[in-house]
């Protein structure tokens, strides 16, 4: 009696084991995520050098402490963190040649060209070519002193290399005097 009761606990044991396991399509993650490099601004003499890629609100920024916890460069995206991805870096579609950047929970970016220790870049498109030019911009909602404190420059992907003279409806919210050319280095260990 002893011996079907122990098959009997044993079959029990399995079967809530089994019933426990995840479905098909499952991303098993490691129980820590060890911090990465950041993305950082570069080069060197610009007044965004060295900040890093963040996500304030859903809007991608330049801040002093951006998102170091591994990135997804899975089907010519850019998501974070590695596991489980929770956040993608979207281009908006605009008439404009500086797109602005969003943050979204899902991909629909599909054309950046990405990966460690290299400048981060859209691929060509039937609206614009391939480009690796970011436009960094300073947000109108913030005070000088608040600036000063706490640095954030609003994100913008530049499809032609040419800064804006003046305002419009996808610069609305920045200072668009302020905006300043820059370009997205993807660290790796050892670089950031």
């Amino acid at each position: 009696m002893k011996f079907s009761a122990a098959i009997v606990s044993s079959a029990f044991a399995f079967t809530s084991l089994v019933n426990a396991l995840p479905g098909p399509g499952t991303v098993y993650c490691p129980a820590v995520i060890m911090p990465t490099p950041p993305v950082v601004a570069l080069p060197s003499g610009t007044l965004v050098y060295g900040l890093e890629l963040s996500n304030q609100g859903g809007v991608a920024t330049l801040t002093k402490a951006g998102l170091e916890s591994g990135w997804n460069f899975g089907n010519g995206g850019l998501g974070y963190p590695w596991c489980p991805t929770s956040s993608w870096l979207n281009i908006v579609d605009s008439i404009r040649p500086w797109k602005p950047l969003v943050w979204s929970s899902s991909q629909s970016t599909k054309t950046w060209k990405a990966g460690y220790s290299q400048y981060l870049t859209a691929t060509a498109t039937n609206t614009y070519s391939e480009s690796s030019d970011f436009l960094a911009c300073k947000p109108l909602s913030l005070t000088a002193a608040e600036f000063t404190a706490a640095p954030k420059w609003t994100l913008f992907l530049l499809t032609d290399g040419i800064l804006p003279t003046a305002t419009d409806e996808t610069l609305a919210k920045v200072d668009y005097q302020s905006c300043v050319k820059t370009k997205l280095f993807i660290t790796s260990v050892g670089l950031s």
